[in-house]
Parts: structure tokens; sequence; C-alpha cells
């Protein structure tokens, strides 16, 4: 059956289910506030980590199971775009300095109790000189856990783009939704958008409100969706809240790290992220506040004081971007699915959303085909991780 589907948000996951409905035949549109750039979203404010057992002190299991899941679903996803896009799964490393080593040790004893199954090899420094040696000096003891990964987040967002572009989708930028109705037949999606006034040098702009009818809506704005949960009585959005990420963006050519590191400290768990040509990502998990002002003085000497600490060459690296966003997150950090007649939402996806977006895609589309269907929703194998609630 081909459908009429308005796909409402275009992040990771906005553009991922894009491109899975026009590939299944369907008519698709596209809605964003954002350009097709995308800068203005969290998965754009990212570092793509692919690391379950790195998040399963402070994740429940489901997310920790559907990030091991993801990782062997990723190289089909990518395996389908025409651009290039980085991928590897060549394991982390956890490191502590002596100070921390309590948190260090209680991290190891919970992966050790909770997830036995799954590889954790200690090292010494010796080993450590092996896996990553200009890390070596620095740390007597470190943590690798083989089966984690990385993608590269920006990368992935612009061979979704290109794919896009290429096929059959209509992609409204710089539009944002501001109501959602639905109806027996149809669910009508308004969006504002922008047109210049006058001559070619006036920047005035009018603003017309469009109107869109499709037999299906699917809304995948994430923490944008905050500001406009009035408009629909859907279940799942009535605790949403933003949740602070920051992220640095160094060039760093004195430094050759090879996979991702994550730095135990007792206030947050910083990560650095490898990218290409001496780019790294450095971030911390996350800040409980919904403040999208530029970074603080205070965040910015801790984040790049602890890198300095990782990797002394750090202190000569050019400081390409700084970017805060908020990440959409419900009160008890889990992603939610929810159909309410002809509206999709999905929501809430955390700090976990390259972690588990090929699970959550694979739980969304068997959604619609649920709906054109009437296929069971327990049916999936997806659901005892990641349930869709019926309204």
């Amino acid at each position: 059956m081909c459908a009429n589907i308005v796909v409402i948000g275009a992040g990771l996951v906005g553009r991922l289910m894009a491109l899975s409905l026009v590939n299944q035949g369907h008519q698709v549109t596209l809605v964003d506030k954002d350009n097709k750039q995308g800068h203005q979203s969290a998965a754009y404010a990212a570092a793509g980590l692919l690391t379950p057992l790195g998040e399963a002190m402070h994740s429940d299991r489901n997310i920790v199971e559907m990030g091991f899941e993801s990782l062997a679903l990723w190289p089909e996803i990518l395996a389908k775009l025409d651009s290039y896009t980085y991928f590897q799964q060549a394991g982390t490393l956890m490191v502590s300095h002596e100070q921390d080593q309590g948190d260090y040790q209680r991290f190891m004893a919970y992966i050790k109790s909770h997830y036995p199954q799954h590889q954790l090899q200690q090292l010494n420094r010796q080993q450590i000189l092996a896996l990553e040696p200009e890390l070596a000096h620095r740390f007597n003891h470190g943590l690798f856990l083989p089966e984690e990964g990385q993608i590269g987040n920006r990368k992935l967002l612009k061979a979704l783009q290109k794919q896009l572009e290429k096929s059959s989708v209509t992609w409204l930028e710089s539009a944002p939704v501001v109501n959602i109705e639905q109806q027996k037949s149809s669910c009508l999606v308004t969006y504002h958008e922008d047109s210049p006034l006058g001559n070619k040098g006036n920047r005035q702009t009018n603003t017309s409100k469009h109107i869109i009818a499709a037999d299906l809506a699917i809304d995948c704005r994430g923490a944008g969706a905050r500001n406009s949960a009035g408009e629909n009585t859907a279940a799942p959005l009535k605790d949403l809240r933003g949740v602070r990420g920051e992220i640095f963006q160094l060039f760093a050519p004195e430094v050759n790290i090879t996979r991702p590191i994550r730095l135990m400290h007792p206030r947050y768990q910083l990560y650095i992220a490898p990218k290409t040509n001496g780019f790294y990502v450095v971030g911390a998990t996350e800040i409980e506040s919904e403040d999208c002002a530029p970074m603080t003085v205070r965040s910015s000497m801790e984040l790049l004081s602890a890198a300095y600490s990782v990797h002394a060459g750090f202190a000569e690296a050019n400081i390409h971007q700084h970017i805060s966003q908020l990440r959409p997150a419900f009160s008890d950090n889990q992603a939610k699915i929810s159909l309410q007649n002809r509206l999709i939402q999905v929501n809430g996806l955390f700090r976990h959303g390259y972690l588990i977006a090929p699970v959550v895609l694979k739980q969304l589309e068997f959604t619609v085909a649920h709906f054109f269907e009437c296929r069971s929703l327990t049916e999936s194998p997806y659901h005892k991780w990641l349930a869709i609630n019926e309204y």
C-alpha cells in the first residue's frame, strides 16, 4: 500500500524513518524547523558513541541490550547509503586517575556481576601501551570493552541528507510545525513558512501557514516537541523534558587516539571520541538543565582540563567548535513510541540516540505495518525492550 505520510522532525530518527518509508514506496513529506544541515538537532551535537556497557551503570538493562542489538544492525543501515559514513567496532577503553580508583572498581564489579556474558578485559600499563600507546604513561590500569564502537554522527547526517535528496521525499526545511489535528480520515499537520517580502534587497519576511493532510503522521521532534505538547493528547509527551548536553570539537594533530576513551570521574563521565583527520569530540554525559545558552566557563574548564589529563597533546589543540544542545528525556529516561489514531510519536531517546536508533527504527517500521496491516504490536521481536503504546 502506498500511503501519504508526514514525518515531523529531521534529526537522526526522522531521517532514518523518512528514508525507510520512501524505500517502502510511500509518499513521504519531511517537515523540520531546521535547515537540511540539521545543526540545531541533538544528533548534530553528539559524539556517536556505541557503548552499551559504558552506559550500563546509569541505564536500565533494556537500554544496554538494545545497544548491543543496534551495534549489529548499524552495518545493514549504512550499507544502503551511497555516501561515505564512518563506523568502527574496535572497542572502547575506560581509564581513571589514581584518586578516582573507587569509581573505576565499582564500575568493573558492576559489569562483571550484571553482564558476565560480555567481554571485559583488565589492562595493565604494558597492555594499554599495546592498545593505545600514547596513554600508557598516564594510566596504570584500564578496562577494555572490545564489543563497543562508534559512528561518525555528522557524516551520517550528511549521508542521510544526500540519500533523501536523491529520493522522492518532499523535504520542507525551516518549517516549524505548530499544530497536529487528527480527523477521522486524515491527520492535519500545520506548519509555518517564511517567505521574503518586497524586492530582493528587502530582508523582511512574511510568515504563512500551510496545512498537509496525511494518512499518517510520525512525530520525531525530540525536545522540540516540548513547546507543542498541548497540540496532542497522547500520554507519552506529558513529562518530556530537555537535558543539556555539551561537547567540544577539537583539532588535535599531536594526539593519536584510535578508539573512544571514557574517563571515570566522581561528578561525570568524560568521553573522548576520535573522528577523522585529527579531530576529536570531547564531552560529558548530561546536565539536568533545559538551558540552551552557550557553554559556561566552568563547564569549559572542566571538560578541557579533563581531556588534557588524559593526553597532554590536547593542550595545543585548536577549539574548532563548542556546542550545547538539549536531549529529549522522560522521567524514567526511557524512549517511548505511541500510536494514537493516525499519529505516531517517538521521543525520549535521551543520551542514547545513536546507541539505540536502529532498534527504535525497527519498532517504528513495525508500528507503521500495524497501522496499515492490523498486525499485533506484541509480535515484534523488540517488544520486550521497547513496547509500543496504543491509545
